[in-house]
């Protein structure tokens, strides 16, 4: 073998040629996500209850770095019951309280992509595939004194077509509405809710 050159394993010759599959395929789709839309809540001037309001962890979203202490999509729920609502404190724990409001929220998965669009990731985009509906549903537990009260479901839905012709358009995705924008939607929608029920 000549000197200067360099041989790579077939697997990682593999992996390579998955990453650039993978990519592709994501620059050959424009998404758009929707939610109900999100309500006008009016920031509260003071928290002035004397308890605390716990959540516990939403899963299947591990921290991005070792600075993020929790999932950005807990972080978000934290924020918006600190901003919208009148407890002293809100923290995260794993389990409900005997004593006090806690929620539990968590998602589950929509229906699985339909089987043309699934061909047309195994053909690297080259069939076009058209899918709209819900991918993601929010649920919101809510219990008081460790028993459950209220549940609240919202869904987040999508929109996408993906065909390699739409590689030089990939740049519409930068105007579309994302999945963190639906999903803080859903955290408002239910702030709203769960405050005209009482509960919050």
């Amino acid at each position: 073998m000549r000197k200067g050159i360099k041989r790579y394993s077939p697997t990682v010759i593999s992996l390579v040629f998955l990453g650039h599959v993978l990519l592709l395929n994501s620059a050959c789709t424009v998404l758009s996500y929707r939610s109900a839309g999100a309500p006008a809540i009016p920031l509260v001037e003071t928290h002035d209850r004397l308890e605390f309001l716990s959540f516990s962890y939403l899963a299947g979203f591990p921290p991005v770095s070792n600075e993020e202490k929790i999932p950005w999509p807990s972080q978000l729920l934290k924020d918006s019951l600190e901003k919208y609502t009148p407890f002293i404190k809100v923290i995260v724990t794993p389990s409900s309280p005997a004593m006090g409001v806690h929620i539990n929220a968590y998602q589950t998965d929509g229906p699985p992509p339909s089987t043309l669009c699934r061909v047309s990731n195994w053909t690297l985009a080259i069939i076009p595939c058209f899918a709209e509906g819900t991918v993601l549903e929010t649920h919101f537990d809510v219990f008081v004194d460790n028993r459950l009260k209220q549940s609240y479901r919202y869904n987040i839905s999508r929109t996408g077509i993906q065909w390699i012709g739409l590689l030089p358009f990939f740049w519409i995705n930068l105007f579309t509405t994302d999945y963190k924008e639906s999903f803080s939607d859903n955290v408002l929608q239910f702030i709203a809710d769960a405050k005209r029920a009482g509960l919050l």
